[in-house]
């Protein structure tokens, strides 16, 4: 069988992380920062589990991979249960990916017979000593570089749904976001047009989230949001971290230029529903 846990109970599975692994996105959403749901193969001791995140609109998978109680209802679950979570998020595909490399060939084996897509994702640690040598990005005059916070939140931009969406996908609230995390957006005029904030933050490391209006990319306006942030996160000793997929070169080429060093690599599953 597989039960979902209710949120009171969710630290019930901090026992079956890998202590090895930060787990920052599934320590958010157990600590209640991030907005998510987990399933279990038993409530009370439970030796697996599959975390929702609506942040990264996907799965995690922890635990006892060879768990044949958990895996053997695996498939019927999503069928029944899952399906229905991911068309109220209006989601057409189940993605998922394990904690560790170890859940990467129980997992290719459950779904050996569905259209597989698989992928990898890249996980970047901050390095201090490059930040040291970092040559700052300046903008234009005609841009503005702010903080994100509760007065700037309620000016009247024309856009501001841009910003709080994503807030709003990482964090159960604004005040929630407000109180633990930080960001900076660049403005031209009432217009938001880049943002630079922390997806999570959770034991002193804060990931990062990014975002560049299409018109006004290759402007080094990202650049600028993430020095702030960077120096922001450093000066109240937070640790920022990147990840992005093996696909997206920009966000890749911008995290070294930022100081980030590529320092772990995970598969990334996805199937359509």
């Amino acid at each position: 069988m597989i039960q979902e846990l209710d949120k009171n109970n969710y630290q019930e599975i901090l026992n079956i992380l890998n202590q090895s692994e930060d787990n920052i996105e599934v320590k958010s959403v157990i600590k209640g920062y991030s907005p998510g749901r987990i399933f279990v193969d038993e409530k009370k001791s439970p030796k697996t589990a599959m975390i929702w995140s609506k942040g990264i609109q996907g799965f995690y998978f922890v635990g006892d991979q060879n768990n044949n109680e958990f895996n053997d209802y695996l498939l019927s679950f999503i069928s029944k249960k899952i399906k229905d979570i991911l068309n109220k998020e209006n989601l057409k595909f189940f993605e998922f990916s394990g904690e560790t490399n170890k859940w990467d060939a129980p997992l290719e084996d459950l779904f050996n017979m569905k259209e597989l897509d698989k992928s990898q994702q890249f996980i970047y640690y901050f390095n201090k000593e490059n930040w040291k040598k970092h040559n700052y990005n300046f903008i234009s005059k005609k841009y503005k570089l702010l903080k994100i916070e509760k007065n700037i939140l309620n000016q009247k931009f024309s856009n501001i749904e841009f910003l709080l969406d994503e807030i709003n996908l990482w964090w159960d609230n604004i005040e929630n976001f407000l109180n633990r995390s930080s960001g900076y957006i660049v403005c031209l005029d009432d217009k938001i047009v880049s943002y630079a904030l922390g997806n999570y933050l959770v034991d002193e490391i804060h990931l990062m989230g990014i975002e560049t209006l299409k018109e006004f990319r290759r402007k080094g306006l990202s650049q600028a949001c993430c020095e702030a942030f960077i120096d922001n996160s450093l000066s109240n000793n937070i640790i920022p971290r990147w990840e992005c997929m093996s696909s997206n070169i920009a966000s890749q080429k911008l995290a070294e230029k930022l100081g980030f060093k590529k320092s772990k690599v995970y598969n990334l599953y996805s199937i359509e529903i």
